[in-house]
């Protein structure tokens, strides 16, 4: 899954309907982490928070930029990705994308990201925001080693 939209395309679309509950975050939390993300878009640097920097293996300290973050991501839809954090960095836009992690060992976590780009002004500057959703499970490799 990999959408992108105008940031103003969909301003209304979040109001919450008359009777909602907020979900109970001690049950999300047992199924998932949710980690908040930014990018400062006029040096390019993102930051992260210490789940998403273990998922993405990335050092604990330092900076480091887009081509860093996506890396690991399942190489199939890399791609995919890295056009929707180009466009949101061209304009205000809201995005989520899902794909797979892929570690050395080959081990997988899926990965669900939503976010918004704002902020720009006329000297590069903005920023885009957003979440890092992780189940709390890891997809084994499963490829036959022997086939026979």
């Amino acid at each position: 899954m990999f959408k992108i939209t105008r940031a103003d395309s969909i301003a209304n679309f979040g109001a919450q309907p008359q009777g909602f509950v907020a979900p109970d975050l001690d049950v999300i939390s047992h199924y998932c982490r949710i980690e908040a993300f930014a990018a400062d878009l006029a040096t390019g640097v993102f930051h992260l928070g210490p789940a998403a920097r273990y998922h993405h293996d990335l050092p604990d300290q330092g900076e480091f930029g887009l081509y860093n973050l996506v890396k690991c991501y399942d190489a199939e839809y890399r791609n995919h990705v890295l056009e929707l954090y180009e466009v949101a960095a061209m304009r205000p836009s809201s995005f989520c994308f899902s794909t797979t992690i892929v570690h050395q060992d080959g081990g997988q976590i899926p990965v669900m990201c939503i976010g918004e780009s704002a902020n720009f002004s006329d000297d590069g500057s903005g920023a885009i925001n957003g979440v890092f959703v992780f189940p709390k499970f890891r997809l084994l490799d499963n490829t036959p080693s022997n086939a026979q």
